[in-house]
């Protein structure tokens, strides 16, 4: 059921699809001998979709060599193995959708500047307890820098992921009589607001019964020089000034979101928010912008969804230190 595409096939092909002016997708639909091939020629936006993924591939891979190139390829053979191990069964199409868009974004951000060395790793599991099925499709990243020691960050990301994913792993004991399918998926992107660091953003959904299930996204900013997370207090200049603007403008932007989307009548309150503040992976630091991030039940109701504040760098520019990790 579950068969690894030879990747030998895909890279050969994804050297040459620049040159070549297709509406399919990068191999040959007439060859296709796999289910997730044969799921990718049915669909038009599949077939686009793979197309795009082959030719930023092809266009990054071209721009590096030596170890840089030898690691974007490596990570790219083991993107298309998880991708097929996780991608089949009913909802496979929906799975390759998810996986192509994050794949391109990804590409295309190693792409952007000094390659990262980066690799997405992955847990994609499936069984089942007694009655209950369970699936697991969760990425993580894994920063592989040569002259770095990401030892500590990576196994922060590898732990988290392996604990959120055993969640998902119904335990001996469940009841014989819950039919039910659990899952966890996990997915991340990169964004890279200064020269050396990186900010990840992962996101997460879990369902293991109930009435609904529970997902959220965090953040971490990495700095690529020391290999260490970065807390929020390092990007700005010293002192409490950074906080109470940031969270002022928070406040406001809440109670603006808040009369089309009622939240929690409390969240607001400064203490509340105060401690909601002090977590450092609501803040994601984009190459634009910081974006705070609210998950469901932080300030609002389930069904309220995620609450997101973004703010440009311009209204913080004389809060940011100069020297600081934003530094481009």
């Amino acid at each position: 059921m579950r068969r690894l595409l030879a990747t030998a096939v895909l890279l050969t092909v994804v050297e040459a699809a620049p040159a070549q002016a297709q509406v399919g997708p990068s191999f040959d639909c007439a060859k296709a001998s796999t289910p997730v091939e044969r799921t990718i020629c049915k669909s038009p936006e599949l077939a686009k979709a793979d197309r795009d993924v082959a030719t930023t591939y092809a266009a990054l891979a071209a721009k590096l060599s030596g170890a840089a190139k030898d690691h974007l390829v490596k990570d790219q053979q083991r993107w298309v193995g998880n991708r097929n191990r996780a991608c089949t069964g009913e909802d496979a199409a929906a799975c390759l959708k998810s996986r192509y868009e994050n794949r391109l974004a990804l590409l295309k951000e190693f792409g952007a500047g000094a390659y990262p060395f980066v690799s997405e790793q992955a847990i994609v599991r499936a069984g089942k307890v007694k009655a209950t099925r369970y699936l697991i499709d969760a990425s993580y990243p894994q920063f592989d820098g040569p002259s770095v020691n990401f030892t500590a960050l990576n196994a922060k990301f590898a732990n988290t992921t392996k604990e959120a994913a055993g969640e998902a792993v119904p335990k001996a004991d469940i009841g014989d009589d819950v039919d039910q399918i659990w899952s966890y998926e996990q997915s991340f992107a990169i964004h890279r607001p200064g020269a050396a660091t990186i900010s990840v953003e992962v996101s997460f959904y879990s369902f293991t019964g109930g009435a609904h299930g529970n997902g959220g996204t965090y953040a971490v900013l990495v700095n690529l020089r020391s290999g260490r997370e970065l807390k929020p207090e390092a990007v700005f200049a010293p002192g409490e000034d950074w906080l109470r603007t940031v969270t002022g403008i928070v406040a406001d932007n809440l109670k603006k979101q808040f009369v089309e989307r009622p939240g929690f009548d409390d969240a607001l309150e400064p203490a509340k928010l105060a401690e909601l503040m002090a977590e450092p992976g609501r803040y994601l630091f984009k190459a634009d912008g910081l974006e705070i991030i609210f998950n469901p039940y932080d300030v609002g109701p389930y069904a309220a969804g995620t609450y997101q504040v973004a703010i440009p760098y311009s209204r913080l520019r004389s809060l940011i230190r100069p020297d600081g990790p934003l530094v481009r």
